[in-house]
């Protein structure tokens, strides 16, 4: 059994890694765009119309993507004062509180934006001023929550992790 939970465990560091690979993308191409249109701006004098809507997209969808990522890692930000001091079925029991008010809150958010993106692919709704289509946007920050809240859920019946919530330095976040 604990070979098959491992073998998830891979499965799922594997898909969020690709993820947040996707997820870097979006915010490289976005600091891209910016620099782009800061040069267009002074040095022909006309910028591009479309940054403003496409760099708040692609920032939206960079962190979507990361999301789920981030919560495999544990690099997000936690309050871990009570459960740093605790042992046993006290911090298990915490760890599980944990992760069930974040599954509650991505299971409400996946259907709030599932509606969103019903509404958004039924009317074909588009940006204000460059008409950039939304839908794909949409579905990205779908998806990126109901992934981060399965891998909520998944993390809710693994151990919790030992010691600090997070990794002091960077050298102890890397494998």
């Amino acid at each position: 059994m604990e070979r098959l939970a491992t073998g998830i465990d891979r499965v799922i560091l594997w898909l969020t890694r690709a993820l947040a690979a996707l997820g870097a993308a979006c915010v490289a191409a976005m600091a891209t765009l910016v620099a782009l249109a800061v040069l267009m701006r002074y040095a022909a004098g006309a910028p591009f119309a479309f940054t403003e809507e496409l760099a708040g997209l692609l920032m939206v969808s960079g962190i979507f993507l990361g999301l789920p990522y981030v919560l495999v890692r544990q690099a997000h930000i936690r309050v871990g004062l009570l459960y740093e001091r605790t042992g046993g079925w006290l911090r298990c029991l915490l760890w599980v509180l944990g992760q069930l008010v974040f599954v509650a809150f991505a299971a409400i958010f996946f259907r709030d934006a599932l509606a969103d993106a019903r509404f958004t692919l039924m009317l074909n709704l588009r940006t204000e001023v460059a008409r950039i289509d939304l839908a794909p946007f949409v579905i990205v920050m779908t998806v990126g929550v109901a992934l981060a809240g399965l891998v909520a859920a998944w993390q809710m019946l693994r151990p919790p992790p030992e010691g600090a919530t997070q990794p002091d330095t960077p050298e102890e976040f890397i494998e």
